[in-house]
C-alpha cells in the first residue's frame, strides 16, 4: 500500500531540496518521536548529527527546542512525515497524529518559498499551539 500523499508533496520535495536551512521549534520528545519512521529506510542515520538546541526563557520553560535542518534533511524529514502521516503500510500508528501534525505545520511554509528568491529570514515553523493563543477569548454572551 502506498502512502495517499497530499497532491503538492513533489512541489515541496523540490522546494525543500534548495534550502539552505529550515527551523522548526517543537517539543523535544515531539522531535524525537517524528524523526524516525515505521518505514525501513538506509538513510534512517540522516538525523544522527542534528542537535535540538534548547530554548531559553518562556519557551524553554515550556520544553520547546529549535531544530536546524538542511534542505536535504527536510526533504527526508518530509518523506518520513508524509509516511506516518498519509498511510505508508509500516507507519508508526501510534505516532501518526504527532506526524500530521508536524506535517500540516512545516508544508505551508515550504509551500510559500518562491525559488530564485532568497529569503528575507530562515523559513521557519512553530509546532506549539499556545505560541499564537494569545489572550484568553472573552465569554460571548448566551442568546434566549
Amino acid at each position: 500500500m502506498a502512502t495517499d500523499s497530499p497532491p503538492q508533496q513533489s512541489a515541496r520535495l523540490d522546494k525543500a531540496a534548495g534550502l539552505a536551512q529550515f527551523k522548526i521549534t517543537c517539543t523535544l520528545d515531539m522531535w524525537d518521536r517524528t524523526r524516525e519512521s515505521g518505514r525501513d529506510s538506509p538513510s534512517d542515520d540522516t538525523f544522527v548529527k542534528v542537535k535540538p538546541r534548547k530554548l531559553g526563557g518562556a519557551q524553554g520553560e515550556r520544553g520547546l527546542v529549535e531544530v536546524t535542518l538542511t534542505g536535504p534533511q527536510l526533504v527526508e524529514y518530509l518523506r518520513k512525515l508524509d509516511y506516518d502521516a498519509h498511510g505508508g503500510l509500516n507507519r508508526d500508528w501510534d505516532d501518526e497524529p504527532l506526524a500530521r501534525r508536524m506535517y500540516n505545520a512545516i508544508a505551508p511554509v515550504v509551500d510559500r518559498i518562491q525559488p530564485g528568491r532568497p529569503p528575507t529570514n530562515i523559513p521557519s515553523t512553530v509546532v506549539d499551539d499556545t505560541a499564537a493563543a494569545g489572550p484568553p477569548a472573552l465569554p460571548t454572551p448566551r442568546e434566549n
